[in-house]
């Protein structure tokens, strides 16, 4: 019958990095671990737009980024948008970091990117489960 040899429970540590055996299985716990990160990186979580008697339409985080940036091309005094999805059960609500003029209104910037946000999302593509943005200003581009 099949037998295992319990001796490598009585070694010490020094003795058991010794044997290759342990490397190849810590070089293989983190071959997995780095996997797994990738894996998760670049797996596609969809947001649902919205849902009626005919199906579901949901809406990739690389296109609602797409959709902020050329939203903020669009908008005078707002450079290098990033957008940040937070998620909360169906909803969702958008993050934005942006670098503005430093002569830039913020009260208007802000009111003008909210309201053409919103505009696309609500009204043109009947988002039904968007909470709304918020607005991180994360430096002033130069006037030239």
């Amino acid at each position: 019958m099949f037998e295992i040899d319990w001796h490598f429970l009585s070694w010490s540590f020094s003795d058991a990095i010794e044997e290759p055996i342990y490397w190849y299985a810590f070089i293989l716990l983190l071959f997995l671990c780095a996997l797994f990160i990738v894996i998760r990186k670049f797996r596609k979580e969809l947001i649902q737009v919205f849902a009626d008697g005919e199906g579901h339409v949901h809406i990739t985080p690389h296109a609602l980024h797409e959709l902020v940036r050329k939203t903020c091309e669009e908008i005078p005094g707002i450079f290098a948008p990033v957008t940040a999805i937070k998620t909360k059960g169906d909803n969702f609500r958008l993050d934005i970091s942006i670098r503005i003029k430093q002569d830039c209104n913020i009260k208007e910037t802000r009111q003008t990117l909210r309201n053409k946000i919103e505009t696309i999302m609500v009204e043109n593509l009947s988002f039904t489960n968007f909470e709304g943005l918020d607005i991180v200003i994360k430096g002033f581009q130069r006037i030239d």
